[in-house]
C-alpha cells in the first residue's frame, strides 16, 4: 500500500487506538505503551495490506489482536523475541502481513538508531518495561522518554524507505602523514590514535561538517553500534569535540589537497629556497665564520658540517620571526588526556600521490630534548640527509642523559653501560676513532638560566641569526600569501588560521640544503657525519 495513504490512515485513527487503549487499561502510563503498540502494529500492516473494504472493522480487528496479546504477556510476565522485535509486535504479524523484505528492514533501522533511541526502545518493547520505570533507571522525565519514543519509531519509518548514505563505506578513505606539532603524550602521537581505518574515516566524516554519530554512521555506511565506541574515545582524548545537539568535530588537521595544487605550492617552496639560497645563507655564514667566539665547537672544526646544522635551525627562528604572533600554532595545540600537548594532523592517501610524492622531501622536526641529569638541551632535524632512523619516537629524552653524563665524564666505559653507548654511538652523539670515543655533533656553550636549565631556542647563538633582508622577506610572505589563498578552499573555515600558521613564511629546510648543496654552499656529508648531523645539543657552563 502507498505509504501515503498509511499515514493519512494513521493520523486518523492515532487517538481512536488510544481511547481503545485507556478503556481497557483504565492507566495513562499503560494506555500510552499499549496504544503506541497497535499504531506500529497498523502502520505496518497497512504498508501491506491490499483490497480492505472496511477499514473501521480492520483497524478495530488489529486493536483487539494487539490488546489480547499484550495481556497474554502481561500474565507470563516474558519479553518478545529479539528476532522479531519490532516496537511490541509478536510472529503473527511475520506470518500474516509483514513482508520479509521488510522485516528485514525494520531490524536494520533498529542497529542505526542512536545509543539512548535504541537503549529505550529496546527497554520498553523487548523488555517490557514500562515509561515511568524506564524514566527512573535512566534519571530523565517520563515526557522525555515519551518523545524518544516517538522519535525512534520516526527514525525507523524514515530508515526503513531510504537507501542508507555510505560514501565513505563504499570508498573509505586511509591517512598517511600521520604527525603532530607538539609534545605527544604517554600514549604516543597522531598515528597511535588513528591506528585504524574506522578512526580515520570518523575523523574525516567530521572534517568539514558538524555530524552526530548517526550521521558518522550513515557516512560510512556502519550501524551506530560500533561508531559509538570510537567516538567515545577520540573525543575523550581530544580527537573530537563534542557540540550543543550531540554533533562532533574533528580536531585533526586533515590535508586533502588535489596533487595540481600541491605542485603549484611546490614550485612557490622552491622558488623561496633558492632565494634563501641566494640572500641569506651568505650572510648566515659571514655571521658565524668565527664561530668559537660563540661558544660553538664542532668535530674536527669542519665549518661545512656546522653549516648542515647551523642553517636548518637558523631557519626554524627566522621562519617564527617572519610568522608573528598573528600566526602563533601554540593556541591551536590540544592539551590531551595522556599528557600529550599537540596539534594532530594528518594527510588523505591517494595513488597519485603514492606514486608522486618523494620521501627525500619529508622531513621530521623540530625536536627539542632535555636531560634530567645534567644542564643540557638540543635541537634536532630528522631528514633524508641523515642515517638515524627517521622519525621522533627514536630520539629519547634518556640519551640525552647519557650524553650529560659522557660529557661530564661521568660514564665510564664498563659492561654496565654497554647498552647506554649502543644508543650514544647510533643516535651520533659519540663515534668511535681509533679505539678513542669523541664528539660527534655541535656542542654549544650557554649560560645556566635562573633554575639551572638550558634554553635550546633562547640565547646567544639563536639571537644572533641575521635578520632576513626586507626583498626576501617580502618575497617570503608573497610566496606564503599565495599558498595560502589557493589551499584554504580545500580546508574548513576553522581550520584557515591553522593553515597560515603552517604555511605564513614556511620555509622549507629540506629544499634549501638541496639549494645549498647543488650551488656548492654545502658539501656532502662523511658517513660519520650523517650519523650526527643536524643536532645541536646546548651545554650550561
Amino acid at each position: 500500500m502507498d505509504k501515503k495513504f498509511a499515514d493519512e490512515m494513521i493520523s486518523r485513527f492515532q487517538k481512536r487506538f488510544f481511547g481503545f487503549a485507556l478503556a481497557k487499561t483504565a492507566s495513562v502510563d499503560e494506555a500510552e505503551e499499549l496504544a503506541a503498540r497497535i499504531v506500529c502494529e497498523a502502520y505496518i500492516t497497512l504498508r501491506s495490506a491490499e483490497h480492505i473494504c472496511n477499514w473501521e472493522g480492520y483497524m478495530y480487528k488489529i486493536a483487539s489482536n494487539v490488546y489480547a496479546r499484550y495481556v497474554k504477556e502481561r500474565k507470563r510476565h516474558g519479553a518478545a523475541d529479539i528476532d522479531v522485535l519490532e516496537l511490541g509486535d509478536d510472529t503473527d504479524i511475520e506470518q500474516q502481513t509483514v513482508k520479509k523484505e521488510e522485516l528485514m528492514l525494520l531490524r536494520r533501522e533498529l542497529a542505526w538508531l542512536g545509543r539512548l533511541h535504541r537503549k529505550i526502545i529496546l527497554e520498553h518493547y523487548y523488555h517490557n518495561k514500562k515509561i515511568a520505570q524506564i524514566s527512573e533507571e535512566l534519571g530523565i522525565p517520563s515526557g522525555t522518554i515519551k518523545w524518544h519514543l516517538s522519535d525512534a519509531k520516526k527514525s525507523i519509518k524514515e530508515g526503513m524507505k531510504k537507501m542508507r548514505n555510505q560514501n565513505q563505506g563504499i570508498e573509505p578513505i586511509c591517512f598517511r602523514n600521520l604527525s603532530h606539532n607538539g609534545s605527544a603524550g604517554d600514549m604516543g602521537s597522531t598515528a597511535d590514535f588513528l591506528n585504524s581505518r574506522l578512526r580515520q574515516n570518523i575523523v574525516y566524516a567530521t572534517y568539514f561538517e558538524a555530524k552526530t554519530v548517526e550521521e558518522i554512521a550513515d557516512m560510512l555506511g556502519m550501524t551506530p553500534v560500533y561508531v559509538e565506541d570510537e567516538v567515545d574515545f577520540l573525543e575523550e582524548y581530544g580527537f573530537l569535540e563534542k557540540l550543543p545537539g550531540g554533533k562532533y568535530l574533528t580536531t585533526v588537521f586533515v590535508t586533502d589537497v588535489p596533487m595540481e595544487v600541491q605542485k603549484q605550492c611546490g614550485q612557490m617552496d622552491l622558488e623561496i629556497a633558492k632565494a634563501v639560497n641566494e640572500q641569506y645563507i651568505p650572510l648566515l655564514k659571514e655571521q658565524f665564520c668565527d664561530f668559537e667566539r660563540f661558544g660553538i665547537t664542532v668535530p674536527e672544526g669542519d665549518y661545512n658540517y656546522l653549516l648542515w646544522s647551523l642553517i636548518p635551525n637558523a631557519l626554524t627562528h627566522i621562519s617564527a620571526e617572519c610568522k608573528g604572533e598573528k600566526a602563533n600554532i601554540e593556541s591551536y595545540r590540544i592539551k590531551r588526556k595522556d599528557g600529550g600537548d599537540y596539534v594532530a594532523m594528518a594527510d588523505v592517501y591517494t595513488e597519485e600521490m603514492e606514486k608522486t610524492i618523494n620521501p627525500h622531501y619529508c622531513a621530521c622536526g623540530d625536536m627539542g630534548r632535555y636531560s634530567n641529569i645534567g644542564p643540557l638541551a638540543s635541537w634536532s632535524l630528522s631528514t633524508d640527509f641523515d642515517s638515524r632512523v627517521f622519525g621522533w619516537q627514536d630520539n629519547r629524552n634518556e640519551d640525552y642523559d647519557y650524553f650529560a653524563l659522557y660529557l661530564a665524564d661521568k660514564l665510564p666505559k664498563t659492561e654496565a653501560v654497554v647498552e647506554k653507548y649502543a644508543r650514544l654511538y647510533d643516535r651520533g652523539f659519540i663515534y668511535n676513532n681509533d679505539g678513542q670515543d669523541e664528539v660527534n655533533v655541535v656542542t654549544v656553550q650557554v649560560k645556566k638560566c635562573e633554575d639551572g636549565s638550558v634554553n635550546a631556542w633562547d640565547n646567544p647563538v639563536t639571537r644572533a641569526y641575521p635578520k632576513l633582508p626586507e626583498s626576501l622577506k617580502q618575497l617570503i610572505a608573497k610566496k606564503s600569501a599565495d599558498k595560502l589563498e589557493l589551499m584554504k578552499k580545500y580546508y574548513p573555515k576553522r581550520m584557515h588560521g591553522l593553515l597560515e600558521c603552517f604555511s605564513r613564511a614556511d620555509i622549507n629546510k629540506v629544499l634549501v640544503l638541496d639549494a645549498a648543496l647543488a650551488s656548492g654552499v654545502l658539501t656532502p656529508l662523511s658517513e660519520r657525519q650523517k650519523r650526527g648531523v643536524m643536532q645541536m645539543v646546548f651545554v650550561g657552563e
